[in-house]
């Protein structure tokens, strides 16, 4: 009977002592877990990653702390670390729409698009009220050339966040696509309205601008796109499309060389730009 109470009691104190590690291990991945989160809203990735790596080495099964650190290697470039981070934290807890929603979109910017959109649906499997995902599984079926299906989710996605500027200007390449020029303007305006710093909205819309023959006002949203990422080489490209329209070859030059300096691969694009210009 002694040595049954005894097994009994060490039973006892060992479960409470594991108890006690592991919310120890809590305790202390949490503070690391918080201050990466800080370092990162402040912009310091790499600390945000090392922070990040300290608390996922006191709890190895801190699945946010995998997905945070994801974020963060995808902010560096880092999308083969990104996506194993992801995927690491869904193997923790399979029901985490989160890690399903960024490895989505990270396998989109590698163009793995069949798995990108197993992803989303997951997420939205567990999460039907997820925004975002909505708005990245339409930018996958537009790229698979699905753009119903694709005006489907923009719409989706700015039901459940009407101020999600994104899903506005994803939703007005479609229209433009289909002719629709005028749904197309209104998106893009709404959507710089919600986020005036989004260098590619402007870009969109000069080219809307441009279709309407609202010639000024486009090479205005080049110029500014221009401003918010002077990296922006299509930018530049439409700029100089409108100024060869305006005869002011020696400035479109500029802005096609510029372009090409940024984008070398955009010398068929522009190319084929200019013998339309000339017909």
């Amino acid at each position: 009977m002694r040595r049954f109470f005894s097994l009994v009691t060490f039973l006892v104190i060992l479960a409470s002592w594991t108890l006690q590690v592991q919310a120890q291990k809590s305790r202390v991945g949490g503070s690391y877990f918080r201050r990466a989160n800080e370092r990162y809203a402040k912009g310091d990735i790499d600390g945000a990653i090392a922070d990040y790596g300290i608390a996922i080495m006191v709890d190895p099964q801190f699945a946010r702390a995998y997905n945070n650190r994801g974020v963060a290697r995808e902010r560096t470039g880092d999308v083969d670390g990104a996506i194993a981070d992801y995927t690491r934290a869904i193997e923790i807890n399979p029901r985490f729409a989160e890690g399903y929603a960024n490895r989505c979109q990270a396998r989109l910017t590698r163009r793995e698009l069949d798995s990108a959109m197993t992803d989303c649906n997951i997420a939205i499997g567990i999460n039907p009220t997820h925004a975002q995902v909505y708005n990245t599984r339409g930018a996958i079926r537009c790229e698979k050339g699905d753009l119903a299906g694709a005006t489907a989710d923009y719409d989706k996605a700015i039901a459940l966040n009407p101020r999600l500027a994104e899903s506005y200007s994803n939703r007005a390449v479609v229209r433009r696509a289909h002719g629709d020029l005028d749904g197309a303007l209104a998106d893009y305006n709404t959507s710089i309205r919600i986020n005036p710093r989004l260098p590619n909205t402007y870009n969109n819309r000069g080219n809307v601008l441009r279709d309407k023959g609202r010639l000024e006002e486009a090479i205005a949203d080049f110029t500014k796109a221009i401003e918010l990422n002077p990296e922006l080489a299509l930018a530049y490209a439409g700029r100089g499309f409108i100024r060869m329209i305006q005869g002011k070859t020696g400035e479109a030059e500029n802005d096609f060389a510029q372009c090409l300096h940024l984008d070398s691969s955009l010398k068929p694009f522009i190319e084929e730009g200019i013998r339309s210009l000339k017909r």
